[in-house]
């Protein structure tokens, strides 16, 4: 039986998921906000976010997320992190109890510091939640180059499921329960991303960038252990795999804004460039160390990059000050 996926939220990364649900057999309903978005998707088979990539037949497009909700056996929410609240709240009046909503974006709520599953839930109290994540670029899915992601969810059954519905000829998705790490992951590698892009334009060196990834995973999986995920997790795809691509591609978004602040711009200019309008890794640098603080967990690499982003402090004085820690045992 043909499923419909809806997706809420038409940006890149929502747009080839949908090219992905269609291509999996599934008929698929976008949510836009903006009418001209929702019209060149219904007309014109294309959107001015993947320019690149031509969408499907399968795909709609409404302005209306009352009718994705109604439509939908699956939901993909797909909007920007800091935007997930909003959203949902949006969404509230219209969701029912029985659909599932995947959460694919990939941060921490800043003014909150919870995780995006903890937002939906105070949301959405009774929705079965998954997550989605794992190494994507965008225009890669949409021109179906070979991808490999997590789908979690706390129920096995329906993390299966989920990937029943999403798997393609070029799309790989793998199960897992725990649904804490792949957040993590998720949201932190923007964090380490942004260093990676500092080391790299600062002229430190493969080296540099090596110590940077493998501390940054340590990092990572004392956060999620600390809230409740598996340490081992850390080494998948929505970790130690996701964290490879984004730290070593300039078509990270994250990658190129600290390659961009390695070259001594400031945070307003980099900023300021149309392709970083959003950088994931910003907002969550700052709600990554507030909840760390709430639960004494280390994060050295999170805390330089947030004294970069802040200005408080130069990406040498903060390199300077992560190699001038005491020792320590790696263990």
């Amino acid at each position: 039986m043909t499923r419909t996926i809806g997706i809420i939220g038409s940006g890149a990364c929502g747009t080839a998921l949908a090219m992905t649900a269609a291509k999996a057999g599934n008929n698929v309903l976008m949510w836009a906000r903006e009418a001209d978005i929702v019209a060149d998707i219904n007309t014109r088979h294309a959107n001015a976010y993947l320019p690149s990539a031509r969408i499907p037949d399968a795909v709609r497009a409404t302005t209306d997320i009352g009718a994705v909700i109604a439509a939908a056996d699956i939901a993909l929410l797909v909007a920007p992190a800091q935007f997930t609240r909003p959203v949902l709240e949006q969404a509230k009046g219209f969701w029912r109890a029985d659909l599932p909503l995947v959460l694919c974006a990939k941060g921490i709520e800043l003014n909150t510091g919870l995780l995006l599953s903890e937002v939906a839930r105070q949301v959405l109290p009774k929705a079965k939640i998954a997550v989605l994540s794992g190494p994507g670029f965008a225009e890669e899915v949409a021109h179906e180059k070979p991808t490999a992601v997590t789908i979690a969810a706390a129920k096995r059954a329906l993390a299966d499921d989920i990937c029943r519905a999403m798997q393609a000829p070029y799309f790989r998705p793998y199960a897992s329960t725990d649904i804490i790490t792949p957040q993590v992951c998720g949201a932190i590698k923007n964090v380490l991303a942004i260093a990676a892009g500092l080391s790299d334009s600062r002229g430190f060196g493969d080296n540099g960038r090596a110590a940077l990834i493998t501390r940054g995973l340590v990092e990572m999986a004392r956060f999620a252990v600390a809230l409740g995920g598996r340490a081992g997790s850390v080494l998948g795809l929505s970790g130690v795999g996701d964290l490879i691509l984004t730290a070593n591609s300039r078509q990270s978004r994250n990658y190129s804004c600290g390659a961009s602040l390695g070259q001594n711009k400031s945070i307003k200019d980099v900023l300021g460039c149309a392709a970083c309008k959003t950088v994931e890794g910003i907002p969550t640098a700052a709600a990554v160390l507030k909840r760390a603080a709430a639960m004494r967990v280390e994060m050295p690499i999170c805390a330089a990059v947030h004294d970069i982003l802040s200005e408080k402090k130069s990406v040498d004085e903060a390199m300077q000050d992560l190699f001038t820690r005491p020792l320590k045992s790696e263990e």
